[in-house]
C-alpha cells in the first residue's frame, strides 16, 4: 500500500507538525507494511529534490517562491504532486495542516484517490487585523472546501474540533501526537534546579510566551533556565534576559533534535511551557515521556494532557506570579517532582506512544481506502441536556449510544434556550448544535429560519439518518421534512398535548392536520408508550424510555428510609398538568412526611406560595435541578416517588423507572402512559388523577406499612432490570439506523 504524506515542513526542520509526520511515516513504513512517500517544501531558494532516508522513506521537496509569515508559497505544486502520485503509484493521500495551501494543493492533486486531512492547530489568529482577516477568509473558504472533500478527517486534539465545529464536529477522529519511547525515556528527576523550555523562537510564535517565563525566573534566584529553540526573535529574548539581570542564569541552547533534545529534557528538573495559545504541544508530551514534571497553562487541550496536581501544575496564561510559585514548588519538593514526573511518564506510555497512534491512523486510512463511510445520525430534539426532562434524557441516550457504536457517529440539533444565535458545543464526543431561538409559544421554541438552518446543518455534517424527537412542534418537524432523501426516524413521546387551556385549539389543529403528514413522511415512527399518538401507525416500532441500571441502583430498604416523598419534574406554568399542586395538597394530610421537590421553572415561586398557604412550607424542600449521582442519591434516600400527572400528555414518566431501579416505591396517576409503567399493587400504586385525598392515602400507606413499601421496591427494581435497561433499548435504535442507512461506500471521486 503506497501512501503520500503531504506536509508543508518536514525534518530536519523542527516543530510539532514536523515531528508528528516524521514519526507517523516511520511507523507506517517499518511497522504497518506501508510504502511511505513524503512531499514537503524545500528551504527558500533551494531547488526541487528527491531523497530516500534510512527507513526507506522517499522525500520529495518542492521549491518555494516566497513566504508570508510561516506559510510557504510556490507555483505548480498541484501539478508536481499529481506527477508524484502518478510516478509513485500512490493509493491514498494524507494532507497535514494548518499551514495554508500545501495540504489544499495535495487534496486537489489527489483527484479521485482517497484523501485524509490531518489538522494540527486551532484558528490562526495573530491579534493583527490584516493577517487575521486573511486567515479567517482561508478557513471559511479553502480549508472548508478541503475538509468537505476529505473522506476522513483526523484532528490532533479535541481542542481543534472545538475550534472548528462547523468543519470537524461529528466527523473527525482525534489522534493526538505521540512520543518516541525509544528516545524519550524516563530517568530520575535531577537535583539541579534547571528549568527547560522548548519551542520555536520565531516572532510568529510569540504566543509560546517565553517572556513570561523569563520574568518568572527573576523570582527564582537559584534556578537556571535552558531555552531550546531558535528563530527570528532570539535576539529580542536575549536582550530581555539581559534587561532582567538574569543572563548568567539563562542558556540559549539553540535548535536541538534527536538524542540531543532527549538529553536536554533529562537535564531539566521541570519543563515549563507558559503558552498563551496552543493545541496539544509535542514538547510537553516528550518532556512527560522523559519523566519530567510540567508547568503549563490552561489553554487548548493542555488540561487534557497535563493533569493538574497529578502530572504537573497549570496556571492561567499570563499569570507570572503563579507561574513562578508553581515552578518554585517543584524545584524545592523532591518527592512531588518525582511523583509528577512518574505520573506523566505513565500517562504517555499508556496513551500516547507512536505505536498506538499509528495503529489508530491506519484504521482511519483503511476506512478511506475501503471507501467506507461512517453512518452519521442527527438526533433532533427541541431541548437537550443540561435542560432536564424525559425527552431530553431520552434523546441524549440515543445520541450517546450512537456515538459509541463502532460504525456510527451522532450529532445533535436542538434549540439554544439562552439566545438567538447558533452555538456549537461538544457533549463528550457528540457535537451539539444549538440553533438560536427567536420566540416561544407556550413550551415551544420558534425560529422562522430553522427550516433553512436545519437543511444547511444536515448537509454540512453529512448526515445519513435523521432521528427527530417530538411532541414539541417545530424543530423535529422541520428536520423530518428537510431531510430530503435521507431516511428519517420520528420518536414521538406523548399522547394528546391538549391541556385544557386556550392553546388547545392550535394543538388540536396540529394533531389533526400536521401530525399525520409528519408520521407519513417518516420511514419509521417510534412511540415511547402505547398512549403515544404514534402507536397506531403501521410503521411503528415501540421503544420505551430506559434507565441506566448500573447508575440507578437500590439504596437501603424503603422501610428503613426517612419519610420523604419525592417529586422530580418540570415546574413550569406550561407544565401545570404535572400536578405538583395536587401533591402539595396531599402532603398536607400526611403527618410527619416531608416533600422534596427536584426541578425548576417559572412556576417554582407559585408552588412555594401554595405550600405556605397550606401551612406546610417547613415540610417542603425545593431542591432545584439535580443530575447524575445527586439525583440517584435523592431517589435512593426517598421513601416513595410520586408522579401526580393530570392529563394523557404524560405518555410514560421516565422518573418512575429511575426510582424503580433504585428500589424506591412509586405512586402515579392512572392517566396517560403511567398505567403501562406501574402495575397497580405490584410495582407501585395508581390513584385517580387530580384526587389529592386518594394520593394522600396512598402515601400514608407506603410510609406506614413496611411490608408494602419493601415489596413494591423489590418488584419495581426487578421490572426496571427486566424491561427498561437502556443498553438493550438503544441497541434497537442502532439496528434501525443500520437498516435505514445508505450503503457505507463512497463512489470514486466523491467524499
Amino acid at each position: 500500500m503506497n501512501v503520500l504524506l503531504a506536509t508543508p515542513y518536514y525534518p530536519p526542520n523542527l516543530g510539532g507538525v514536523q515531528q508528528y509526520v516524521a514519526n507517523l511515516a516511520r511507523m507506517l513504513q517499518t511497522r504497518h507494511d506501508y510504502r511511505v512517500v513524503v512531499v514537503t517544501t524545500a528551504d527558500p531558494g533551494s531547488p526541487a529534490s528527491k531523497q530516500t532516508d534510512a527507513d526507506g522513506i522517499t522525500v520529495y521537496r518542492l521549491p518555494v517562491r516566497g513566504q508570508i509569515s510561516q506559510t510557504p508559497l510556490g507555483l505548480g505544486w498541484v501539478r508536481a504532486i499529481r506527477r508524484i502520485i502518478r510516478d509513485e503509484k500512490i493509493d491514498l493521500v494524507n494532507g497535514h495542516g494548518p499551514v495554508p495551501l500545501f495540504a489544499d494543493a495535495a487534496r486537489q492533486a489527489a483527484g479521485d484517490l482517497p484523501f485524509v486531512l490531518t489538522y494540527h492547530g486551532g484558528r490562526m489568529r495573530k491579534g493583527r487585523l490584516a493577517p487575521d482577516t486573511i486567515c479567517a477568509v482561508y478557513e471559511h473558504t479553502v480549508l472548508a472546501a478541503t475538509a468537505r472533500r476529505a473522506q476522513q478527517v483526523i484532528c490532533g486534539s479535541r481542542y481543534i474540533v472545538e475550534e472548528f465545529p462547523d468543519l470537524f464536529a461529528g466527523r473527525a477522529e482525534v489522534i493526538e501526537p505521540g512520543a518516541d519511547m525509544r528516545r524519550f525515556r524516563p530517568t530520575p528527576v535531577p537535583a539541579e534546579q534547571r528549568i527547560v523550555f522548548a519551542a520555536s523562537l520565531e516572532h510568529t510564535t510569540a504566543y509560546k510566551a517565553l517572556p513570561d517565563l523569563l520574568r518568572a525566573v527573576v523570582a527564582l534566584p537559584t534556578a537556571h533556565l535552558e531555552v531550546l529553540g531558535s528563530g527570528s526573535a532570539l535576539g529580542d529574548y536575549q536582550e530581555l534576559a539581559a534587561e532582567l539581570g538574569i543572563s548568567d542564569r539563562v542558556t540559549f541552547a539553540g535548535k536541538l533534535g534527536g538524542e540531543e533534545l532527549a538529553a536536554a529534557y533529562r537535564r531539566g528538573r521541570v519543563f515549563v511551557l507558559p503558552t498563551h495559545f496552543d493545541s496539544f504541544p509535542t514538547a510537553i508530551i516528550e518532556a512527560m515521556a522523559s519523566g519530567r514534571p510540567v508547568v503549563s497553562t490552561r489553554v487548548g487541550s493542555i488540561p487534557a494532557l497535563v493533569a493538574d496536581g497529578v502530572s504537573g501544575s497549570l496556571v492561567e496564561a499570563g499569570d507570572i506570579d503563579d507561574l513562578a510559585a508553581k515552578i518554585q514548588v517543584l524545584l524545592s519538593d523532591d518527592e512531588l517532582a518525582a511523583r509528577f514526573g512518574a505520573a506523566g511518564a505513565a500517562f504517555v506510555a499508556a496513551n500516547l506512544t507512536w505505536q498506538r497512534q499509528a495503529e489508530r491512523t491506519v484504521e482511519v486510512f483503511q476506512r478511506a481506502l475501503d471507501r467506507r463511510r461512517t453512518t452519521t445520525v442527527a438526533v433532533v430534539a427541541p431541548y437537550y441536556p443540561p435542560k432536564v426532562g424525559g425527552v431530553e434524557n431520552y434523546a441524549a441516550r440515543v445520541a450517546q449510544a450512537t456515538a459509541a457504536a463502532p460504525a456510527a457517529r451522532a450529532v445533535v440539533l436542538t434549540s439554544n434556550t439562552t439566545g438567538v444565535r447558533t452555538k456549537v458545543e461538544l457533549d463528550g464526543d457528540v457535537p451539539v448544535i444549538r440553533l438560536g431561538t427567536w420566540a416561544r409559544l407556550s413550551n415551544t421554541p420558534l425560529n422562522p429560519l430553522w427550516p433553512f438552518l436545519v437543511r444547511r446543518w444536515l448537509h454540512r455534517l453529512k448526515v445519513d439518518v435523521v432521528n427527530g424527537h417530538a411532541p414539541v412542534p417545530g424543530l423535529a418537524d422541520f428536520a423530518v421534512f428537510a431531510a430530503g432523501r435521507r431516511p428519517t426516524v420520528l420518536t414521538y413521546h406523548a399522547g394528546s398535548m391538549r391541556k385544557g387551556t386556550k392553546a388547545d385549539l392550535l394543538v388540536g389543529l396540529y394533531e389533526k392536520l400536521a401530525l399525520p403528514r409528519l408520521f407519513a413522511r417518516a420511514n419509521v415512527v417510534v412511540p415511547v408508550s402505547p398512549t403515544s399518538l404514534a402507536s397506531g401507525e403501521r410503521h411503528a416500532v415501540a421503544i420505551t424510555p430506559g434507565v441506566d441500571i448500573t447508575l440507578f441502583t437500590p439504596g437501603p430498604a424503603p422501610s428503613e428510609r426517612q419519610p420523604t416523598v419525592l417529586y422530580v419534574g418540570r415546574i413550569d406554568r406550561t407544565s401545570a398538568w404535572k400536578g405538583l399542586d395536587v401533591l402539595l395538597r396531599a402532603i398536607g394530610t400526611v403527618p410527619g412526611a416531608r416533600l422534596r421537590v427536584i426541578g425548576d421553572g417559572d412556576a417554582t415561586e407559585d408552588h412555594r406560595r401554595i405550600a405556605a398557604e397550606l401551612g406546610i412550607a417547613d415540610r417542603v424542600d425545593f431542591a432545584g435541578e439535580l443530575r447524575g449521582s445527586d439525583l440517584v442519591a435523592a431517589m435512593q434516600q426517598a421513601a416513595v416517588l410520586v408522579l401526580p400527572s393530570l392529563t394523557p400528555a404524560e405518555s410514560f414518566g421516565m422518573v418512575l423507572i429511575e426510582a424503580m431501579a433504585c428500589g424506591t416505591p412509586v405512586i402515579g396517576s392512572a392517566v396517560g402512559g403511567i398505567p403501562h409503567v406501574i402495575t397497580d399493587e405490584v410495582t407501585g400504586l395508581l390513584v385517580p388523577p387530580g384526587d389529592h385525598d386518594a394520593l394522600a392515602a396512598a402515601c400514608r400507606r407506603v410510609l406506614s406499612d413496611p411490608q408494602v413499601a419493601d415489596r413494591l421496591g423489590r418488584s419495581g427494581r426487578e421490572q426496571a432490570v427486566k424491561c427498561y435497561d437502556w443498553a438493550h433499548l438503544t441497541d434497537r435504535y442502532l439496528g434501525i439506523f443500520e437498516d435505514l442507512a445508505p450503503a457505507r461506500t463512497t463512489p470514486a471521486g466523491r467524499p
